[in-house]
């Protein structure tokens, strides 16, 4: 009966029992973001989904992790729809391609989609004013944008023109020239729109059943969360900053622990990270140098001159740090980029102050801290005698002829023995007692 009731539900339209999950992209589209729409994907085919949503706001990515985000799409067995959305929300450089491949390409109010054309490091020149590297990768964007557009059956032309000429298109402007399907207010809109339309999933027309259906918001994983905070720029500058940082105060505080482990920690994120994106190696160099040269102004006295190098060579070496990769403006934000370098230097800077202020204090425990404190002559004579100082009776020797009950401060510590001079009444160094 049950399976009779199903029947009927579909030949109505109606999803019963059916469930659409939801995957959420937004920020940047990078391998930890590939990994989780992949595998959002496979898993929505497992479960015997009626449709996948991707709500997607993507100021751009890697080109190749958004490569592999429409190989999976194009090939995907579930249905494929892409959500520009929220509201304000944009479909930018890499995102114009995961829009493009889905099977139904929908947009909120006031979203945008386009300028796709590829980007190097430091948001410089376009690729096609570069040379014949940044041609090749403008061809072969273009000419990427056009086959994903014509294989979906929407416009190449103007998927083309995102590319070259960094075009881009608002919600309405996009369903007019063809680039999406349509335009929904929000998730429940979009999945009574999509309800009923007939789209080919794996070579096979396939009639969307959503209607009714339960929706499934499918976050990422943690290890996919990891993957993505260290693919951002600005977090493995900081990671690699704080990294050398916590283990610079672990070594001027030796079973401190605590900074060393987290810096260590920092360090192998970071390891991780620069294993996802391309770095430059004379930019991470220059990184270290800096921390190197910061570090030595607690040890060699240069009144700030090699802090302040240390900080300039970490802002450069931030800079520098990525290698360029078309399709995606990887960089580290300079304000991040300054702050950082600024907070590492003021920060070695005061521990240079610290150990500056310790280094100049007089030693307070031990046999050192006798030198300079004061006592009384226990025993008198001519040379020598024993005196009391913080409690203690020590063997000691002057000039002249010092009697008992005299005052007397320690000018030097000779092993038990001690050298003291006699103290006027106001506790300065007075006029010898006796002959000379």
């Amino acid at each position: 009966m049950f399976a009779l009731l199903a029947v009927w539900c579909s030949l109505l339209g109606f999803a019963w029992g059916a469930e659409v999950h939801v995957l959420d992209v937004d920020g940047a589209i990078d391998p930890g973001t590939a990994d989780y729409v992949i595998s959002g994907l496979r898993a929505a085919e497992e479960a015997g989904a009626a449709a996948v949503i991707v709500r997607l706001d993507t100021p751009g990515g890697l080109i190749e992790s958004a490569r592999a985000i429409v190989r999976a799409e194009l090939g995907a067995e579930v249905p494929v729809v892409v959500f520009v959305a929220p509201t304000g929300a944009r479909a930018a450089s890499a995102g114009l391609f995961l829009t493009l491949a889905a099977n139904v390409a929908v947009m909120a109010p006031g979203t945008t989609i386009g300028a796709a054309t590829p980007v190097s490091l430091g948001g410089g020149e376009e690729a096609e004013g570069g040379g014949a590297m940044e041609t090749k990768v403008l061809e072969d964007t273009a000419a990427w944008a056009r086959a994903v557009a014509t294989q979906r059956g929407r416009n190449g032309e103007w998927a083309e023109r995102a590319v070259r000429e960094a075009v881009a298109a608002t919600d309405v402007e996009a369903v007019e020239l063809g680039v999406v399907d349509l335009v929904a207010a929000n998730l429940d809109a979009l999945v009574e729109a999509i309800d009923g339309r007939t789209v080919t999933v794996d070579g096979r027309d396939v009639v969307l059943a959503t209607a009714g259906a339960t929706v499934v918001e499918v976050p990422m994983t943690t290890r996919q969360r990891v993957v993505h905070a260290i693919s951002n720029p600005n977090v493995l500058f900081l990671l690699v900053t704080l990294g050398m940082l916590g283990l610079y105060i672990e070594l001027l505080n030796p079973g401190v622990v605590a900074p060393g482990a987290i810096g260590l920690l920092c360090l192998i994120a970071a390891t991780v990270g620069l294993s996802i994106l391309p770095f430059n190696a004379a930019g991470l160099v220059l990184i270290v140098g800096g921390a190197v040269l910061i570090g030595m102004e607690v040890f060699v006295a240069t009144n700030g001159l090699l802090a302040i190098a240390g900080v300039s060579a970490l802002a450069l070496g931030g800079l520098l740090l990525f290698e360029r990769v078309p399709g995606f403006d990887l960089r580290v934000d300079p304000r991040v980029l300054f702050g950082i370098a600024m907070l590492a230097g003021f920060t070695v800077l005061a521990f240079a102050t610290q150990v500056a202020i310790a280094q100049r204090r007089r030693v307070q425990t031990g046999a050192e801290a006798l030198v300079g404190a004061d006592g009384v002559v226990i025993i008198g004579g001519v040379g020598a005698g024993r005196v009391r100082v913080e409690g203690e009776d020590w063997a000691a020797r002057w000039k002249g002829v010092m009697p008992a009950g005299r005052e007397v401060r320690v000018t030097a510590l000779h092993g038990l023995l001690v050298e003291v001079v006699p103290t006027a009444p106001d506790g300065e160094p007075g006029n010898l007692g006796g002959e000379g």
